[in-house]
């Protein structure tokens, strides 16, 4: 009889903030619609962000591709781009701010989406 190995559990990866993933999208989406700058907290930083693109990522998570214009970042200075899951989003708000310029690096069709729903 063949001896049966221990299969390896498959890890999860599970939403930070399920309930609030949602209406950050919402707020994106206007945000975009609006040409207004987003507010909120992501890893534990505050981030104030033009939103460029609004969709599904290729690993199949709502997220927005953003410029980030000020607030702090764990990985590098501002400004910058980032790719935001909207399930690690917290505090979102619309700001007064107006979008900022187009950086010159922005194309539309970013490659990290698997299906976009708007962008600029």
């Amino acid at each position: 009889m063949p001896r049966l190995t221990k299969a390896k559990p498959i890890e999860r990866v599970w939403p930070k903030n399920p309930l609030a993933a949602a209406k950050s999208r919402q707020d994106a989406l206007l945000a975009l619609a609006q040409r207004r700058c987003l507010t909120f907290t992501y890893h534990g930083c505050y981030r104030v962000v033009g939103v460029f693109t609004v969709g599904l990522t290729q690993a199949g998570r709502p997220a927005m591709s953003a410029w980030q214009i000020d607030g702090q970042s764990n990985s590098g200075t501002v400004p910058k781009w980032g790719l935001f899951c909207f399930d690690e989003c917290f505090d979102v708000a619309l700001s007064d701010l107006p979008m900022p310029t187009q950086p010159a690096d922005y194309s539309k069709g970013a490659k990290q989406f698997r299906i976009i729903d708007a962008e600029f």
